[in-house]
């Protein structure tokens, strides 16, 4: 393109990424090309770079991974106040990892890379992914003080109860994101890649919470409702949470 820069005549360069290339890693070849070619220039000929889009993706790539890690952490403090115990909020902290780590895979069998869309799928998906697991511990906890069964008798009768539940709101969320990878044309291009994202995440949670999660509450879990618990800050503070939440519902 003919243009003028600072009042000196100039060939403006627009380079335009293909498809299913790194943007990050394109640009950075593209700088290190660049000042390789500078060696060989006229003399009085430079370059400039006018507009740099690698500035805004790593941006808004950072704010994306840090609001992942927020959601994350949020996520664990909500179960810990609820639940009142450190043994219930790590299943699901446990659970969440291995759905999302899981996702990637299929991801990539799928050729979708991580990207502003995907990563904003992701930051989605933890609220979702965590209902399964929140949904096993709480039955088990039931089981525990309704009977004063062991956790291992507890998850094996609640899994009993519960895994049709868990199944059906399983395929029903993804029903609602599997149709959009279907769309067609440059928008479609962008829902499929977030709803892929959503839909695996999602059946990979149900997945999760029928194998992983019960294993992890039969192991961690212990039996401690009628017993009096020492009254620590921590468990003050939850128990007046609590009793607070309960009025005002």
């Amino acid at each position: 393109i003919y243009s003028s820069i600072n009042g000196k005549p100039s060939a403006a360069i627009v380079l335009k990424q293909s498809y299913g290339s790194n943007a990050t890693q394109v640009i950075k070849d593209v700088k290190s090309k660049l000042e390789e070619l500078k060696k060989s220039f006229p003399k009085g000929m430079d370059y400039e770079i006018s507009y740099d889009v690698s500035t805004f993706l790593d941006a808004s790539i950072e704010k994306v991974v840090h609001t992942l890690f927020e959601a994350f952490v949020l996520v664990a403090i909500v179960v810990f106040l609820f639940l009142g115990d450190w043994r219930s909020t790590l299943i699901p902290v446990l659970a969440v990892p291995v759905s999302l780590v899981g996702t990637f895979m299929f991801m990539q069998l799928f050729g979708i890379t991580l990207n502003l869309i995907t990563l904003f799928a992701l930051v989605l998906a933890i609220g979702i992914v965590v209902d399964d697991a929140i949904v096993v511990v709480e039955a088990v906890h039931a089981k525990m003080e309704e009977e004063n069964l062991s956790p291992r008798k507890a998850t094996k009768k609640a899994l009993k109860e519960i895994s049709g539940a868990i199944i059906a709101i399983t395929f029903l969320m993804s029903a609602v994101f599997v149709p959009v990878a279907f769309m067609s044309g440059p928008v479609g291009m962008f829902y499929r890649q977030f709803s892929i994202t959503m839909a695996t995440s999602i059946i990979l949670s149900g997945v999760v919470a029928l194998t992983l999660t019960p294993a992890l509450c039969a192991v961690i879990l212990k039996n401690e409702h009628g017993k009096v618990r020492k009254k620590t800050p921590v468990n003050v503070f939850i128990d007046a949470f609590n009793s607070a939440f309960e009025r005002t519902s």
